[in-house]
């Protein structure tokens, strides 16, 4: 369960409803509130006032309130309610005097300016100034609004579910990648369609109508274009929207309901999308002076287009290509992960979360089931993240080092197949408590400053230590973490998680019996193993998901290229007919003609991808496989020219179906009427 220590104007501050009890029953330190979800969770109820709840820290609870379904559109995320009145925390949180900010969040209505609160918390957070000045540190107090915190800055510490304006910025950054190119495919193809439609224009103007009248036709066109759109850019986002909410983190927090607002926002920026895209097809056919419109000439000494929308398809390739060198890059990096050896065995071992048991107890237990091979014990799982640090000091305490700690049984290192670079790799206590480091500690440990001589007995946190072994560097967290100075130490009440080793043969039937063992031995706690190959792998999901949301943008993005491509050579090529068709006549053959009516295609394909190469891998090699993978070596030159290779050869594909069409029509046809 999580839940808050909090005050009884919690319900009055907050518009959280009450399905069943009193509200006043939380001034009653040793009652609760919980939520809907949690009596019908733990009762399968929520007629659950005056039962009881048992914590292991804090004891009995009894049920006093139960909140309504929870409500998405709040921070907040609990379980249940407390008083902290009840608590030590209550009274050490008041003791601190503003020096503990961990875990701490204080709310207050008030009608005073954001200046005048902003004085008064900064002359409240005076009473801890002397901590500060004691520790040589500082801290100022800020005020937030309620509706300042979702979305809003990416604090530490936050509370609940926030969406940070950087998260936002990446997903409104995404989306422009994608429609601002699709208007330049637009204005593209709407310009080549336009020039079509020059001599009605031309009548148009010589019988009077001004250009404001032609500007507002086509804006009005382009603004109902925009509108279908988003009715059927509605349909595929339902579509997609399960599989979309199931890669985003917080997802449960976020409502899709199509109010009046909201479609009204949506209404909005379809029609201010139509504006922005077809102001440029609109001023440049309202500035073609009659003359030009009549005689079919689309470019005078006023208006040159080629070059513009030449620009708008080399932006095209080369968004093509960045998300194409993607696709590549998050595939290879997916495989070296799965693929990669992190240092310690993880085939066959089965990973059991412990609860209360006897440490020994189990381990003869399941020892004596016929396919176990081993077992060993730690506080944390191979190949996830550590959250428990700790600190090695220096003898005069004037030099530290921040460590990882994990704690682990005395044969984990030979069970799980550590190597050892030197010494002793099983823990016990004698007159030091005994601990093993790995190499990147040892060579930190060895830089700071201590007795002359190289002594293995060091300072951690208050004790003295005594280290036995060094563990060879291994992959203790995950490929995006760096290896950091890690501590192995010896301590059964720290132990998490049993890892068993199978022998492979008839896993299913020695899972049953551990089960059986298991349910022996704890009746009240489920039995939840998991393989820790697997544990590792979901893991990487992350790296799954941007896969996927790469794959899906490439998709776009490489579709909607293709179709101003082929927009911009359908243009070309019927321009070009009369051309094509003296060419065949004078005897030039098809490659000839294809080269003729692809070269200049070609050479936008060319400088897009020398723009587009050195870009992409900069920003994979440097930014985004260093995030995600720290051991891979970074972007290779494989899949950087297999995405390139596929990307041309599907620019190629459009440029030779319309080519070939061309080429393949009688020279007749094309001259009959010359």
């Amino acid at each position: 369960m999580h839940g808050y220590y909090t005050e009884p104007s919690f319900l009055q501050l907050f518009d959280f409803k009450l399905q069943r009890g009193d509200a006043n029953t939380i001034e009653n330190p040793r009652s609760v509130i919980i939520t809907h979800e949690l009596a019908q969770k733990l009762f399968s109820t929520t007629d659950v006032i005056g039962k009881t709840i048992e914590t292991e820290r804090d004891g009995i609870f009894e049920i006093g309130g139960v909140l309504a379904p929870f409500p998405q559109r709040t921070h907040f995320k609990f379980d249940l309610l407390a008083n902290i009145s009840g608590t030590d925390r209550g009274n050490n949180v008041g003791a601190a005097g503003w020096t503990d900010f961990s875990s701490n969040y204080f709310y207050f209505k008030s009608k005073a300016s954001k200046s005048e609160l902003a004085s008064m918390i900064a002359s409240l957070g005076q009473s801890g100034q002397a901590f500060f000045d004691l520790e040589s540190s500082e801290a100022t107090y800020h005020v937030q609004a309620i509706t300042e915190i979702n979305p809003g800055p990416n604090y530490s510490d936050r509370i609940g579910v926030i969406f940070g304006y950087d998260g936002l910025l990446y997903f409104i950054g995404v989306s422009l990648m994608v429609l601002i190119p699709a208007c330049f495919n637009y204005i593209n193809m709407a310009i080549a369609n336009t020039l079509n439609r020059t001599k009605e224009i031309g009548i148009r103007k010589i019988i009077g109508s001004p250009n404001k009248f032609i500007i507002r036709q086509f804006l009005v066109e382009t603004i109902l274009v925009c509108i279908i759109s988003l009715l059927l850019s509605t349909v595929l986002f339902n579509l997609i929207k399960e599989e979309f909410t199931s890669m985003l983190v917080g997802a449960e927090a976020l409502t899709f309901e199509m109010t009046p607002l909201v479609i009204i926002m949506f209404l909005g920026f379809a029609i201010l999308t139509g504006l922005i895209t077809g102001v440029v097809p609109a001023l440049y056919l309202a500035r073609i002076t009659p003359i030009a419109a009549i005689n079919n000439r689309s470019s005078d000494k006023k208006v040159s287009i080629s070059g513009f929308r030449k620009g708008l398809l080399v932006f095209q390739f080369i968004l093509s290509l960045s998300f194409m060198i993607g696709i590549g890059v998050v595939l290879r990096q997916y495989s070296h992960t799965i693929t990669y050896d992190p240092g310690f065995a993880k085939e066959n071992r089965v990973v059991l979360p412990l609860e209360s048991n006897d440490i020994a107890v189990l381990q003869n237990e399941l020892q004596a089931i016929n396919g176990v091979e081993n077992i060993s014990f730690s506080s944390n799982i191979p190949g996830l993240p550590l959250s428990k640090t700790n600190y090695f000091y220096s003898d005069d305490l004037t030099d530290s080092i921040l460590v990882r700690e994990v704690f682990i049984s005395e044969d984990f290192i030979g069970k799980m197949n550590l190597k050892m670079v030197w010494g002793e790799s099983q823990l016990s206590d004698v007159q030091f408590e005994q601990v093993l480091v790995n190499e990147k500690l040892l060579s930190l440990l060895n830089n700071i400053k201590n007795n002359p001589q190289d002594s293995l007995i060091r300072q951690l946190a208050n004790k003295q230590v005594q280290i036995i072994g060094i563990v060879a560097d291994y992959n203790h967290e995950p490929l995006n973490e760096r290896i950091e100075p890690m501590v192995m130490r010896l301590d059964e009440t720290a132990f998490n998680y049993a890892i068993v080793e199978l022998n492979g043969i008839n896993s299913e039937a020695t899972l049953a019996n551990i089960e059986t063992a298991w349910n022996k031995l704890q009746p009240e706690s489920q039995f939840q193993p998991k393989y820790l190959e697997t544990i590792v792998a979901q893991s990487y999901d992350f790296m799954f998901t941007a896969m996927k949301i790469f794959g899906f943008l490439a998709l776009v993005s490489i579709t909607i290229s293709s179709l101003g491509l082929l927009g911009m050579v359908v243009y070309s090529t019927e321009n070009r007919r009369k051309e094509v068709a003296i060419r065949k006549i004078l005897g030039a053959n098809a490659m000839t003609l294809f080269g003729t009516l692809s070269s200049m295609f070609l050479k936008l394909w060319l400088i897009a991808l020398l723009i587009a190469l050195p870009g992409a891998y900069l920003f994979y090699d440097h930014l985004f496989v260093n995030i995600y993978n720290k051991f891979s070596g970074g972007v290779h030159f494989a899949e950087v020219f297999v995405s390139s290779l596929l990307t041309i050869i599907i620019g190629l594909s459009a440029i030779f179906w319309q080519s070939s069409r061309i080429i393949r029509i009688n020279p007749a046809e094309n001259l009959r009427n010359d």
